[in-house]
């Protein structure tokens, strides 16, 4: 069995979910907890409460949520168990049509790191760790990086999981054209940034948050999103 994130993505300006829609999605995700499939969730707070860190020669750049480019943000997340991407995006596939309109990206999990159980203190959130599409898997030093300063975090009581994403399999995108669902092979050629890896942790308040994002290691090299999760 194998690991792969479930991205939900909301197109900007399209309708907002219905109750209706998300009830059902809900359902299903404790269908697929009940059997062992769903591992993680979290529905993620709006864009405009999001910050994004880079640090560049020595200098730190934050910009506050909502950002101007892009047509679409972050929505959630589900962190499944599969035999295998078929199976997965089937799973991403069921998520969307019972879900609220936008897209489901299927990302293989490379190794997860610090997997403990959700501390359940403090608030929780989802650091999203954004390349450049061309960019070269992160190289052995850089991950030697990240492990250490996410052990150091894990010691502390903050971190409970970090977790690169595989970079040599095209990534499925599930959406809808025409009326009908599609299943689309990446890499797509329009996205400016893709996503490397995410954490996982809870801190005493957003600025918490924020101040580990600026000591990451993937600020230096990418954007590191900080998302609050609403609804483990």
């Amino acid at each position: 069995m194998t690991a792969f994130l479930l991205l939900f993505v909301d197109r900007k300006g399209a309708p907002a979910a219905v109750p209706d829609d998300l009830a059902a999605l809900s359902r299903l995700a404790r269908e697929l907890s009940a059997a062992g499939k769903l591992l993680r969730a979290g529905r993620l707070a709006p864009e405009s409460a999001a910050v994004r860190i880079a640090v560049h020669d020595g200098h730190t750049i934050t910009t506050d949520g909502p950002f101007a480019e892009g047509a679409e943000t972050l929505a959630g997340f589900w962190l499944v168990e599969a035999a295998d991407a078929a199976e997965a995006t089937d799973l991403a596939r069921r998520a969307f049509e019972l879900g609220p309109p936008g897209a489901v990206d299927v990302h293989a999990v490379a190794q997860r790191y610090s997997v403990r159980p959700d501390p359940g203190t403090g608030v929780p959130f989802l650091l999203a760790f954004c390349n450049d599409p061309h960019l070269a898997d992160c190289d052995q030093e850089k991950l030697q990086e990240m492990i250490a300063y996410g052990a150091a975090l894990e010691r502390d009581g903050k971190l409970f999981e970090t977790t690169p994403l595989a970079r040599s399999a095209p990534s499925p995108r599930v959406e809808s054209r025409g009326g009908q669902t599609l299943v689309t092979e990446g890499p797509f050629a329009e996205a400016k940034e893709v996503i490397g890896g995410y954490t996982l942790l809870r801190a005493t308040s957003r600025a918490e948050a924020i101040q580990i994002a600026r000591r990451y290691p993937a600020a230096r090299w990418g954007t590191v999103e900080v998302r609050e999760i609403v609804e483990p």
